[in-house]
C-alpha cells in the first residue's frame, strides 16, 4: 500500500510540475495576444474599420492629438483593465467575436445608425480613467458647471452624450459622405 501511495504521490507532483508549466504557458501566450491586438493598427487590419481608424487618427484624442489626452481603441472601447482583468477580457473577447463574425460573413452594420447607441460601444469609466479633473480652474464656465453637475450627480448626461466628437471627430458626417459615395458607384454600374 505504501508503495502504490508513493508512487502516486510523484505522479501528483509530476501533474503540478507539468499542469503549473502548461498555466505559465497559457498564461504568457494570453498576455501576448491581449497586447498584439490592443493597437489602433490591429483594430483597423479589416477594411470596415478602416474609417474608424482615418476619423479617429484626426481627432483630439487621435495621432494628430492637440495637446490633449491620446487615447487607442481599447482605451475608450473596453473597459479599464484596472476595474478587473476578467470583465475586460470577457468584453475583449465578446467583441473580438462580434467583429470577425461580422468580417467573416461580410455583414457591415448600419454605423450611421449605431452612432444612437454610441454609449453601447463606449466605456464610461475609461473616460473616467484619463480625466480625473473635470472641474479644473481653467476650463470655461458653461464646461465648469455642467462638469460640476456630473461630479455630483445632478445631471443624467455622460461623457459621451456631450463629447460625442472627441473619438472620432464628426464621424457620422464622414459615415454618410462615404455611404452616399458608395449608393451613387452602386448605381452608376
Amino acid at each position: 500500500m505504501r508503495a502504490w501511495l508513493r508512487a502516486r504521490g510523484w505522479l501528483l507532483i509530476a501533474g503540478i510540475i507539468v499542469g503549473g508549466g502548461a498555466a505559465s504557458v497559457g498564461a504568457i501566450l494570453t498576455a501576448n495576444m491581449v497586447e498584439a491586438t490592443n493597437t489602433a493598427e490591429f483594430c483597423a487590419a479589416c477594411h470596415e474599420m478602416e474609417v474608424f481608424r482615418e476619423t479617429w487618427a484626426e481627432s483630439p484624442h487621435g495621432t494628430a492629438a492637440k495637446g490633449i489626452v491620446s487615447a487607442i481603441c481599447v482605451d475608450c472601447h473596453l473597459p479599464p483593465a484596472e476595474d478587473g482583468i476578467v470583465h475586460y477580457l470577457y468584453a475583449k473577447g465578446m467583441s473580438g467575436i462580434r467583429d470577425l463574425t461580422y468580417h467573416t460573413l461580410g455583414i457591415e452594420p448600419d454605423w450611421v445608425a449605431n452612432l444612437e447607441r454610441r454609449e453601447e460601444y463606449t466605456m464610461e469609466e475609461s473616460c473616467r480613467k484619463c480625466h480625473l479633473d473635470l472641474v479644473a480652474p481653467e476650463i470655461p464656465l458653461k464646461a465648469y458647471l455642467a462638469h460640476r453637475d456630473y461630479t455630483i450627480g445632478q445631471t443624467t448626461e455622460t461623457c459621451i452624450s456631450c463629447h460625442s466628437n472627441v473619438g472620432h471627430g464628426n464621424l457620422k458626417h464622414t459615415l454618410t459622405v462615404r455611404n452616399a459615395a458608395r449608393t451613387a458607384a452602386a448605381q452608376a454600374q
